[in-house]
């Protein structure tokens, strides 16, 4: 398999590196374990066609603020969550930076390479370095509850060009292929260049409650140095909490 998680910048056209910039009161996108990681497998070098596989998180859990009105929650403070699901600056990120520094989450060039990540190396679609804070002061407001991944998605989105002209809102899409009370790595066929979603339907562990979708959006490209196909970009895509 070949790995690229995030020591590349893109080539894509900018969607808008200040794009996830939030306002005083907006809230960051919610936390969550879901997907611990994609990958890509080349299965055919003439013909450009991969498999991308993606391994389930051992211990799923989510952030929101829904309020189940009892203490099924995993009862971990929510000022563990910085060092549960840390947000880091990119390392080893190559080519241009890019504008926009903090808040450059674009799904595009200088966004990618600048963009915060998640505790799994994703790019953080809409997170800031500053996303951190708003959940510490609002710590009363949300709570970790444990998940079990319900649903695994797959999706074809578009070519690039396609893809930055109408991107997907975060949540379920019209899925391409969908597997219930998935097992641990599960894999879908790539056929070409272009963006993909992985999704994951997240539930309550112990409390009667879906929380929608948590995705990882992919963007594959030949390449052009080792043959075959490559992973260019892998960002998390979350609504907000």
């Amino acid at each position: 398999m070949r790995r690229r998680r995030f020591l590349q910048a893109s080539g894509a056209v900018a969607l808008g590196a200040t794009a996830g910039c939030l306002g005083d009161s907006s809230p960051p996108p919610r936390k969550s374990n879901a997907l611990s990681d994609v990958e890509l497998r080349t299965t055919d070098t003439t013909e450009a066609r991969a498999e991308l596989r993606v391994d389930l998180a051992d211990d799923p859990w989510v952030v929101s603020r829904y309020d189940s009105g009892s203490s099924a929650s995993l009862d971990a403070p929510l000022a563990l969550l910085g060092r549960l699901s840390p947000v880091g600056r990119a390392r080893g990120a190559k080519g241009g930076g890019g504008s926009g520094g903090s808040g450059a989450t674009g799904r595009g060039t200088g966004g990618y390479a600048s963009a915060p990540r998640t505790h799994n190396g994703y790019a953080w679609y809409h997170g800031t370095d500053d996303s951190d804070d708003w959940y510490d002061d609002h710590a009363d407001e949300v709570t970790r509850y444990g998940a079990v991944v319900g649903t695994v998605g797959f999706a074809a989105l578009g070519r690039n060009a396609q893809y930055v002209d109408d991107p997907p809102a975060p949540g379920a899409v019209t899925w391409d292929r969908t597997v219930e009370d998935p097992s641990n790595e599960l894999g879908f066929q790539a056929d070409g260049e272009g963006w993909y979603r992985v999704g994951a339907e997240l539930v309550g562990e112990r409390v009667d409650h879906s929380f929608g979708w948590a995705s990882v959006d992919v963007r594959v490209e030949e390449d052009t140095l080792g043959g075959g196909m490559t992973i260019e970009e892998e960002w998390k895509v979350s609504p907000r909490v």
